[in-house]
C-alpha cells in the first residue's frame, strides 16, 4: 500500500505533502501542454497526448512532464479531433507497453501528490467487499471535491469500470491488478474514468507490445479523456516499418508524366494512418529536391499514387517518406531505390559515302565500297552514347533479313560509319537504328528509302576527255558508247552524287560544270538498257580558272 496509517501515517503523509511540493516546483514549473489529464502526484497534465483526427492517430509529448511518479508510470490523453466518435485506440511499441504492475494513478507507490478525483476502493483481490468499498481513495486532511477527507482510504483503489465495459476482461500473465470493480472485471489502477483496456498481448511474448484503450462512453467530436501506462517505451510509440515504392516507369521520353506509389510494411502497418509524401531528387543524396509530388493517405498500408510529374531530361531519384502514428515509427524509402531516366527525343539520319563522294542516294558502279554513317540530332544529343546499327535491305520497307549489318559505339554523339558494303548490281536501302543511351537520349531511327544505293555493273562507255587534264571549258559533249549489242535507252549524269541531268540517248550526253568553283569533282554517266540494265563509268575531273585572251587593237 503507498501509505500507513497512525501518527507514523501522518508524519510520512506531511513529508510525501513536502516532498510533492518540491517535486511539483522542480517538475511541473513550466505548465501543461496538455491538460486533460489531471494533476498525479509530480505532473500537472499529460505527459503524452494522443490525437485522433480523419486520417491518422498521433502522439506528442510534453518534455515538461515527465514520469508522474518519478519513476516510470505515465500519464496519457486522448483528445478526439475527428469527425465521428471514438470507441477505441489501439497502441503499438517494439517493448512493453502493459505490464501494469499493481500501483497506478489510484494508488502510485512510493510517490506522493495528489490523485484524482474518481479513484474509488475496489474489491479486493479475493473478491471481498472492504469496509471502505466504492468511497474515495486517499488520506486523511487530503482535499477531493472541495472537500477534505475526514479519514484515511487507500486500499485497492481504481477508477470504476465504465458502464460499457462488458464483463470478462482479462489480462495476460504478468499484469498485476490491485481488485475487482462493481462488474467483476480486474482492474489495474492504470484505467482512466472512461477507458479499459483489451487485447494485451502476452509481455515479451511478440517483438510489439499492443493493446487496445477502449473508452466509453464514446468520445465524441472536440471530447477528451485520459488513462496511465506503466512506462512510456524507450524507443517511442510505434513499431519499425518499412516504405517501399514503385514508378510507373524507370525510363520515359520527355513530357511522359510519371507517378509514384508507396506500400507501408511492418507490424502494425494495418493500422496504419496518416499520408505519404513524395519527392523527387536530382541527386544520390536526395538533398537537392527538384520536385514535391504531393501526398496521398494510408489505407491498409497502401497509399495512393503521387502527383503526376513531367520533368526534363535527366536522371531523377525519387522518395516517399511516412511521418509515422501512434502505431508505426516514422520511415522513408531508400533514395537510389528508384531511379528514374527521362530520355531526350532524338532524330537519326544518314549520309552513304562511296568513291570519294557523299550522299543520300549513290549510283556506282559494281565492285565499288559503300560505307553509311549516323547522325545523331536532339537537345542532349551532343552527350549521347549508346550504339547505331547499320542495315541494308533490298526491301524499300526495310522489311525481312537485312543484307547486311554493322554495330558502332557512339561517343559524345559521335557515330563512327559503318563496315564498307560490296552488293551486286540491284537498288538498295540504307537504315540506322540508334539505340539510345537509356540515361539522357531516346531511340530513334533514319527513316528507310531516305537513303537509296543502286549499283550499277561497271562499263567503259568511251567518248570522255581525259581526266588528267584542268578543264577551263566547263560544259562538255560526251559521246559514250552503249556496250556491244545493248540498246541505251536514257542516260543520266551525277555530279559530286547529285544528279545533274538525264534524258533520252541520243549518242551523247551533256556534262555541265557551269558554275562550280576550281576543285575536283566526281562525274558519274548511267546508261539505262531497254532491259533496265544499268551501266556506269565514273570519272574525276580537275576544274580550273577559264584563260582569258586579250585582244589587241590596231
Amino acid at each position: 500500500m503507498r501509505r500507513v496509517s497512525g501518527l507514523t501515517g501522518v508524519l510520512l503523509a506531511l513529508a510525501m505533502i513536502i516532498a510533492a511540493m518540491v517535486s511539483i516546483g522542480a517538475q511541473g514549473a513550466d505548465a501543461a501542454s496538455f491538460t486533460e489529464c489531471p494533476p498525479v502526484v509530480s505532473d500537472t497534465g499529460c505527459q503524452f497526448q494522443i490525437t485522433v483526427t480523419n486520417s491518422a492517430t498521433t502522439v506528442a509529448s510534453d518534455p515538461t512532464q515527465l514520469t508522474y511518479n518519478g519513476t516510470e508510470d505515465a500519464l496519457v490523453g486522448i483528445v478526439n479531433d475527428s469527425s465521428s466518435p471514438v470507441t477505441e485506440v489501439t497502441l503499438s511499441a517494439e517493448d512493453e507497453l502493459f505490464g501494469f504492475d499493481g500501483d497506478g494513478m489510484c494508488e502510485p507507490e512510493s510517490a506522493t501528490g495528489p490523485i484524482p478525483t474518481g479513484c474509488k476502493v475496489q474489491e479486493d483481490t479475493a473478491h471481498e467487499k472492504t469496509t471502505n468499498f466504492g468511497h474515495q481513495c486517499g488520506y486523511e486532511g487530503e482535499l477531493h471535491e472541495t472537500e477534505t477527507l475526514s479519514k484515511e482510504i487507500e486500499e485497492f483503489c481504481a477508477f470504476e469500470a465504465p458502464a460499457g465495459e462488458p464483463a470478462g476482461v482479462t489480462f495476460p500473465e504478468g499484469v498485476e491488478i490491485v481488485g475487482y470493480a462493481k462488474n467483476g472485471d480486474p482492474v489495474t489502477g492504470y484505467e482512466g474514468p472512461r477507458t479499459w483496456f483489451s487485447g494485451i498481448t502476452a509481455l515479451g511474448a511478440t517483438p510489439a507490445a499492443r493493446g487496445v484503450v477502449n473508452i466509453s462512453p464514446a468520445l465524441l467530436p472536440g471530447e477528451s479523456t485520459y488513462f496511465s501506462l506503466e512506462s512510456p517505451p524507450e524507443g517511442g510509440f510505434g513499431v519499425g516499418t518499412t516504405l517501399t515504392t514503385a514508378l510507373s516507369a524507370s525510363t520515359v521520353l520527355q513530357g511522359t508524366p510519371v507517378t509514384d506509389t508507396a506500400t507501408l510494411s511492418g507490424a502494425g502497418a494495418s493500422l496504419a494512418g496518416g499520408t505519404v509524401s513524395y519527392n523527387v531528387y536530382s541527386d544520390e543524396a536526395c538533398t537537392k529536391l527538384v520536385a514535391a509530388a504531393g501526398s496521398a493517405a494510408l489505407s491498409n498500408g497502401a497509399a495512393g499514387a503521387s502527383s503526376p510529374e513531367t520533368l526534363a531530361p535527366g536522371t531523377y531519384y525519387w522518395q516517399a517518406s511516412y511521418g509515422g502514428d501512434v502505431n508505426n515509427k516514422a520511415t522513408a524509402s531508400a533514395c537510389t531505390s528508384e531511379v528514374l531516366h527521362v530520355l531526350a527525343p532524338t532524330k537519326t539520319s544518314t549520309t552513304q559515302t562511296a568513291g570519294g563522294v557523299s550522299a543520300g542516294s549513290l549510283t556506282v558502279p559494281q565492285g565499288t565500297p559503300v560505307t553509311d554513317q549516323a547522325h545523331i540530332s536532339g537537345t542532349e544529343a551532343s552527350l549521347a552514347g549508346g550504339t547505331v546499327t547499320y542495315s541494308l535491305y533490298k526491301s524499300n520497307k526495310c522489311t525481312g533479313a537485312a543484307l547486311s549489318t554493322s554495330l558502332v559505339t557512339v561517343a559524345a554523339g559521335v557515330a563512327p560509319a559503318s563496315k564498307a558494303v560490296n552488293e551486286k548490281p540491284g537498288t538498295y536501302y540504307w537504315q540506322a537504328t540508334y539505340a539510345g543511351d537509356g540515361v539522357l537520349n531516346a531511340p530513334s531511327v533514319s527513316p528507310c528509302g531516305s537513303e537509296v544505293l543502286i549499283v550499277a555493273l561497271k562499263a567503259s562507255v568511251g567518248g570522255l576527255p581525259t581526266a588528267n587534264v584542268c578543264l577551263s571549258k566547263r560544259s562538255i559533249v560526251a559521246h559514250p558508247h552503249s556496250p556491244r549489242g545493248v540498246k541505251i535507252d536514257t542516260f543520266e549524269v551525277f555530279i559530286n552524287g547529285a544528279l545533274k541531268s538525264r534524258g533520252r540517248y541520243h549518242g551523247n550526253a551533256i556534262i555541265d560544270l557551269i558554275g562550280l568553283p576550281k576543285g575536283t569533282f566526281h562525274v558519274a554517266i548511267v546508261l539505262e538498257s531497254s532491259k533496265h540494265k544499268l551501266y556506269e563509268e565514273v570519272r574525276t575531273f580537275h576544274t580550273c580558272v577559264p584563260k582569258h585572251h586579250h585582244h589587241h587593237h590596231g
